[in-house]
């Protein structure tokens, strides 16, 4: 029989660019419109959750108090979710729980997890994941806490660091790796596929770069007419809509095709590069991907994705790489507040724990255990580490020790009074 704790167990599971290729990494990439069956899926078992999917990381933020299920239950339900069994395995996860998870998500927010270091769109993505969890009733007391936590760090990286400045998102990765290849952009005709977010902000670079021509295809003829309207406020340049169905019959008028839209299957393959008469290069910064991988043996084709950006010459790589050791800093500090928040719930008076409103003799019980953790967070920080990043029972144990030390502290202030 499933046994409830009194104290939550904070945890996150997940899958990114260091745990795995881009291969098993699209296999398991969770759509927008995929999110609210997966979260119904885990609500089953937790009693908050969050789901971060992007093309570099697919990461569950969950809250459960069952003992009956492991980090693994969590790993299979999302391989299973995507029927994914054949190209991911458990090994491809991570998996961390309390302190650990919570250094997570703090590192994600401020980009330090990233592919790219200084990534300028990840802390967008992560608001839009919790919105989602928002909108379908999966957050609660602990996951708000961790995320608005993770958002201000993200900001104060951001506002306090040089780690943002010249910061490489994957649009502008895309362009720049154009720009060495090519040298100059500017008597080249690019075609953007897509015409949602990333295909906004890769216009936006080509624009940067002086680009000869942009010409923009979308399944939803709408979307590239707005997002064409939209570049032209402030931009004056020769650009061009085709329709999509159209699109593929124009390839030997393009030099570089840059392509990000939401298909679940490839869009281009080898057969369209049959009749390919100039060279092109094709980047695919799409999720799944949007170009099958045996068109890069095509004649006249140089293809490249997500994973071939990382070659990309940062200029300001080494202002950025400087600035690590002061976000790390940030991360500490307010993993040092979340810790106290988190671990003053089993030790809180029980009535406190039950909702009631503190009297004032409660109130001086919750003065006196954030005292007694803040005096011992550096050591809590190294018990839950050494107890196993993947170990629920790790955490139990734990926070049974930290009940023991605070016992402890009480009767020693009791014999010394």
């Amino acid at each position: 029989m499933n046994k409830l704790l009194e104290q939550p167990i904070l945890f996150a599971v997940g899958i990114n660019h260091k745990t795995a290729s881009i291969s098993a990494r699209e296999n398991i990439y969770v759509q927008e419109s995929e999110i609210p069956a997966l979260i119904a899926a885990l609500k089953e078992t937790l009693t908050e959750c969050v789901v971060l999917s992007t093309c570099n990381r697919t990461e569950i933020y969950g809250v459960t108090t069952r003992t009956d299920v492991d980090l693994d239950f969590y790993k299979d339900l999302l391989i299973n979710f995507k029927n994914a069994g054949e190209t991911v395995k458990r090994e491809h996860f991570f998996g961390l729980v309390s302190c650990a998870a919570c250094q997570q998500l703090f590192k994600v927010s401020t980009s330090i997890d990233s592919k790219i270091v200084g990534d300028t769109q990840i802390l967008g993505q992560l608001r839009q994941a919790y919105s989602i969890a928002s909108n379908n009733y999966s957050t609660g007391k602990i996951i708000n806490q961790l995320f608005q936590r993770a958002f201000k760090v993200g900001k104060e990286s951001r506002t306090e660091t040089s780690l943002h400045k010249g910061a490489v998102s994957i649009s502008l990765a895309a362009v720049e790796l154009a720009s060495e290849i090519h040298n100059t952009l500017s008597n080249k005709n690019v075609l953007v596929i897509g015409a949602g977010e990333t295909a906004r902000l890769t216009a936006e670079c080509l624009l940067k770069k002086r680009v000869g021509k942009i010409t923009i295809t979308n399944r939803t003829r709408a979307n590239s007419e707005e997002l064409l309207a939209h570049l032209r406020k402030s931009n004056n340049f020769v650009g061009e809509i085709i329709d999509f169905t159209d699109f593929k019959s124009r390839l030997n008028e393009a030099d570089i095709v840059i392509t990000s839209t939401s298909s679940s299957e490839p869009i281009l393959n080898k057969s369209d590069f049959a009749h390919q008469t100039n060279k092109i290069l094709l980047i695919d910064i799409a999720m799944p991907r949007d170009i099958a991988s045996d068109v890069a043996g095509c004649r006249n084709v140089t293809l490249k994705n997500i994973d071939d950006l990382h070659a990309i010459v940062d200029k300001n790589y080494q202002q950025r790489m400087a600035d690590i050791p002061l976000v790390k800093k940030i991360i500490m500090n307010e993993m040092s507040d979340f810790l106290v928040w988190y671990y003053s719930l089993p030790l809180l008076p029980a009535q406190m724990r039950a909702g009631a409103k503190p009297d004032d003799s409660t109130l001086a019980e919750i003065v006196k255990v954030k005292k007694f953790l803040l005096k011992n967070v550096s050591e809590l920080h190294k018990m839950a580490m050494k107890n196993g990043a993947e170990d629920f029972l790790g955490h139990v144990q734990v926070v049974n020790q930290l009940i023991a030390m605070k016992n402890a502290e009480s009767k020693r202030f009791e014999i010394e009074a």
